[in-house]
């Protein structure tokens, strides 16, 4: 089914938000989306500028910074500069990149300061806590109430956007209650040059790193560890003009906010991960890959897996790692041999007697 929309060559048309968009013989609508993230007046830019002081500075690079303490149970990274980013659930390494996830900002207090979820590169939402304004305090606003002019008390601003699998239409739900039906492939009809850029969106890099040499010091494997961080893409207002009649294109980069970026700890070397795995004969012993040697009673193939040199079959009929024999021992059961068996010949002279 082709769509027909009708463009003005100039940008101040574009900017009409009401105008609807049909589909000809479907009952669906959508409306103008360039003219939507456009237009410095909608809730879309409102939610940037409310919460830009708020738990997350916008700029690539000015996100919280911090590290899992084990790649075991990636539920809380630990930010550098103080804080928290709590996953809940927490996210599985054995599934990354992870599909969908949800996690909250604790500040330095343990205080929320923010929280989104994630599904899909359009499918997130972003709830930021900011101070309540004064239009909020006087308007009746319900959680500011209570909040006087020098109140630290602050309020949910929250913007989602959905898009269905395998669709193209995007649900945007604002702070202030209203809610937008567009389809993105507009974005290709209105900013000739540039559209990709207009398309508001999550950015998701996740790596669970890689598995150091088996025999790598533990301490020095930082050139291994993953990593997880989510951004959000978000187009600036009036960033749509007119370059040529009837022509028009993306001049101003969309705005990144980063909301994590945690490090993830490295695999553990194999000859240190506290199992028998690889070549092992034992748990981080033996084998060609591993230097330490396996103690007494402990597993081997060789002599040469065992730190005393001695691999022999035991009384269970396996092969486990003996004391190797001792020298002195060795050399005075020697002795009494050789005693024993001048005894006996005497013996027979005794006899030839």
């Amino acid at each position: 089914m082709r769509r027909y929309v009708l463009l003005a060559a100039a940008v101040a048309p574009i900017l009409a938000v009401t105008a609807a968009v049909s589909v000809p013989g479907c009952s669906e609508e959508f409306e103008n989306i360039c003219a939507f993230l456009n237009d410095p007046d909608s809730c879309y830019h409102a939610f940037q500028s409310e919460t830009a002081a708020g738990c997350w500075t916008p700029g690539a690079g000015n996100g919280p910074s911090g590290a899992f303490a084990s790649r075991d149970k990636l539920d809380v990274c630990f930010l550098d500069e103080g804080g928290q980013i709590v996953f809940d659930p927490p996210l599985d390494i054995a599934a990354f990149p992870p599909k969908t996830m949800a996690f909250k900002r604790l500040d330095r207090t343990a205080a929320e300061c923010g929280s989104a979820t994630f599904s899909g590169e359009f499918s997130y939402s972003v709830t930021v806590q900011v101070p309540c304004t004064a239009d909020e305090i006087d308007g009746g606003v319900a959680a500011c109430a209570d909040a006087g002019a020098d109140s630290t008390i602050k309020i949910g601003k929250t913007i989602t956007l959905a898009t269905p699998e395998g669709r193209s239409t995007l649900d945007v739900s604002c702070t202030n209650g209203s809610s937008h039906h567009f389809n993105r492939v507009d974005i290709q009809e209105c900013a000739t040059e540039g559209q990709d850029q207009l398309q508001p969106r999550a950015v998701l890099e996740a790596n669970a790193g890689n598995q150091p040499p088996p025999d790598a010091d533990p301490t020095m494997t930082g050139d291994y560890a993953g990593s997880v961080k989510l951004s959000v893409h978000y187009p600036q207002s009036n960033s749509i003009v007119e370059f040529e009649k009837g022509k028009t294109r993306v001049e101003q980069p969309p705005v990144v906010v980063e909301y994590f970026n945690c490090r993830i700890p490295a695999p553990a070397p194999l000859c240190f991960d506290g199992e028998k795995d690889g070549l092992e004969t034992d748990i981080d012993c033996g084998g060609t890959l591993c230097t330490k040697r396996c103690e007494e009673s402990q597993s081997c193939a060789l002599d040469s897996d065992c730190a005393t040199g001695t691999c022999r079959t035991d009384s269970s009929g396996f092969l486990k790692c003996q004391a190797a024999a001792s020298s002195s021992a060795s050399a005075t059961t020697g002795g009494g041999a050789g005693a024993g068996a001048g005894g006996a010949g005497g013996t027979g002279g005794a006899g030839g007697q």
